[in-house]
């Protein structure tokens, strides 16, 4: 039971893990994007075909408007990140916890597999006459 409790929460712990990841580069993408000047914007839109016939002001409140989308989904990306750090440090110390109670019972199942093959005479204090 203990062993499989151990293989589910280090799963878990990976699991975690490839989430932070994944939310990290999302940061990542989302800070280039609020890096990104208005010019480079409306190229970019232009070679997908977006923004196609729009004047200058229309493109500056699209790219002020996504803009402040970003920085909301910036602002929710790090409260999670944040979140998938205390799980990932819960996690953690779950997993070192299961693993030590696991080696103390193994090796309290080997002390006692030892002291029932001794002697009975050996136990004693005393020898036997």
């Amino acid at each position: 039971m203990i062993v499989q409790n151990t293989q589910e929460r280090v799963s878990e712990q990976t699991e975690i893990e490839f989430r932070q990841l994944a939310l990290k580069s999302l940061v990542s993408l989302r800070n280039k994007q609020l890096q990104e000047s208005l010019d480079h914007r409306i190229e970019r839109a232009v070679k997908v075909g977006a923004w196609i016939g729009l004047t200058l002001s229309a493109c500056r409140l699209l790219h002020n408007q996504e803009k402040a989308r970003i920085r909301e989904q910036l602002a929710e990306f790090q409260f999670k990140q944040a979140h998938m750090k205390e799980k990932l440090a819960e996690a953690r110390k779950a997993v070192a916890r299961a693993r030590r109670l696991r080696a103390s019972q193994q090796t309290a199942t080997r002390k006692a597999g030892r002291r029932l093959d001794r002697p009975l005479h050996s136990v004693l204090k005393k020898p036997l006459s």
